[in-house]
């Protein structure tokens, strides 16, 4: 989480190290845009959800608000921020424990998520993204089954 146009930590890492609180939130197809409109730098003063047009709402244990629009919201507390890179572009992986999960009832059937109505996407780095459209199933195997090579 460090800026690419000066180096300096991103406003979500100091946003995080000051409160010790987070929120996840799991993004969808459909609100991909303005989720990557929150990715520009902006001045700490700026209100993202209102340059996104994504809506706050507030949370139940912590205090910074989730994004309405993301199905799968995740209240967090931070345990511990781990450096990885200092330089431009470089980050830190942050560490939290999960106190309350948000999950919209709409993607749920029999008591699991169904990635279809959820259609999570991910980031793979730079400007790309992946979409969970191809998925597999690998059935577990017991330990009778598992014959050493």
């Amino acid at each position: 989480m460090i800026r690419g146009s000066d180096g300096k930590k991103k406003d979500t890492l100091n946003n995080i190290e000051a409160t010790r609180e987070f929120i996840v939130n799991i993004v969808s197809e459909d609100f991909a845009h303005p989720m990557n409109i929150c990715s520009t730098e902006f001045p700490p003063d700026v209100d993202e959800f209102k340059q996104s047009g994504l809506t706050p709402v507030p949370s139940t244990v912590v205090k910074p608000p989730r994004v309405k629009e993301s199905r799968i919201n995740l209240e967090c507390r931070l345990l511990q921020v781990v450096p990885v890179s200092s330089k431009p572009l470089g980050g830190s992986v942050v560490l939290g424990e999960v106190l309350c999960f948000h999950v919209a009832e709409e993607i749920c059937e029999d008591y699991r998520i169904d990635p279809d109505k959820l259609q999570a996407i991910g980031r793979m780095g730079g400007p790309t993204y992946t979409r969970t459209t191809d998925r597999f199933d690998l059935v577990r195997p017991q330990t009778g089954e598992i014959k050493p090579s």
